[in-house]
């Protein structure tokens, strides 16, 4: 049987070893910034003194109707961009994708990107680019990562 220090131990190690998974929807709100240059989408923020674990981040852009490739016209084009601060203060880029060319419909062809961030011990941000504003848009967005504490997740939510 496990007790005191065993169990706070045992407890840890099935915390790590289980993922935490957020999920919801973000919003590119053209009203409020100019998305031609990158513009924040999506924020993730450790707990205070925390370390996230196997963090991924999934993004779809072939949501029905008010999806980012949907709202697009064809050929209109996509990029995106996760940084990280590694110094607390000065954002780095640490991953990018490949430009998507959206097609102006919900194709599942564009269906979407995912971004393996590995360890991480500060915020990360997750940004977008367009070529041309349309209108607002929805990407939807799962985030995993093992971690003892919860982060914070905080989207991009249209006015």
């Amino acid at each position: 049987m496990l007790r005191g220090t065993h169990l706070n131990k045992f407890v840890e190690s099935h915390e790590l070893l289980t993922p935490k998974v957020s999920s919801g929807v973000a919003d590119i709100d053209i009203s409020a910034a100019d998305y031609t240059g990158y513009i924040t989408l999506l924020t993730i923020t450790p707990a205070s003194g925390s370390v996230l674990q196997d963090l991924v981040v999934d993004l779809a852009y072939n949501k029905a109707t008010t999806g980012v490739s949907a709202v697009a016209t064809n050929n209109d084009t996509l990029d995106v961009a996760v940084y990280a601060k590694a110094d607390d203060s000065v954002e780095s880029l640490i991953a990018q994708g490949s430009q998507v060319t959206l097609t102006g419909d919900a194709s599942p062809v564009i269906s979407g990107e995912r971004f393996q961030l590995g360890t991480v011990n500060g915020a990360v941000t997750v940004k977008v680019k367009l070529s041309a504003e349309r209108d607002d848009a929805e990407i939807p967005y799962k985030v995993s990562y093992r971690s003892l504490e919860e982060a914070t997740i905080t989207p991009v939510a249209a006015g």
